[in-house]
């Protein structure tokens, strides 16, 4: 699914997230209200949920500019959060979004990704994925960011593209994936691609933050 959300609706969102002096950035402050809407569609039987951030490790790890400053995908680490679905049904965006940067924080330090590649090397070779990826930890929704991928600055040489968007050779997976990314229209927009259970989407289409992708409407076409 493709997503359009406005700006106004990103500044929104973080300005409910920044409370008490606590700046929370526009990703913290889009999960905690993900996270949120999240508890209303997943079964009455389980009384926790998980959100996962894909982080990445090379500019914590790396603290010089150099040439591969730019690149993404091979020294990144899940962040994992938890919490009860009472906790997130009576907490308010900015105690949630406290809670994601908690998370988040825990996994963007050198020494954890130090120790991730240590992990990695003991037990390499062989497919790794986290447990949390394979569905086997209760309902899970991770969060990506591709706000690195210039979408309006590629030219194929006929002419820069309207619309960038992420796309899987993953089949099947046992959670619901996320990935925002700024809209190629530069004006603080994003466009969103999402892999969800179907009582999800149907949870985020209900509110006006998340809209379907249009041609006309958010494409100029």
């Amino acid at each position: 699914r493709l997503y359009h959300i406005d700006a106004s609706s990103i500044s929104r969102l973080q300005q409910l997230a920044s409370v008490k002096g606590k700046k929370r950035t526009k990703v913290e402050a889009f999960s905690a209200y993900i996270w949120k809407i999240m508890v209303t569609s997943i079964d009455e039987k389980h009384g926790k949920c998980k959100m996962g951030w894909l982080v990445d490790g090379r500019c914590r790890i790396l603290k010089h500019e150099n040439p591969m400053s730019s690149y993404i995908g091979n020294v990144l680490s899940l962040a994992v959060g938890e919490a009860s679905v009472t906790e997130l049904k009576q907490g308010s965006i900015s105690e949630i979004a406290n809670r994601v940067h908690d998370s988040i924080t825990k996994v963007t330090n050198e020494a954890h990704f130090l120790d991730l590649i240590d992990w990695i090397e003991c037990h390499r070779p062989g497919l790794m994925l986290a447990r949390v990826v394979l569905g086997r930890d209760g309902p899970t929704v991770v969060v990506s960011s591709g706000r690195r991928f210039p979408v309006a600055e590629l030219d194929f040489g006929f002419g820069n593209p309207v619309l960038g968007a992420v796309s899987s050779i993953i089949e099947r997976s046992g959670v619901g994936y996320i990935n925002q990314r700024p809209s190629a229209t530069c004006d603080g927009s994003w466009t969103v691609s999402a892999i969800l259970w179907p009582e999800l989407a149907t949870a985020l289409e209900s509110d006006s933050i998340f809209q379907p992708m249009s041609a006309a409407d958010h494409l100029q076409l």
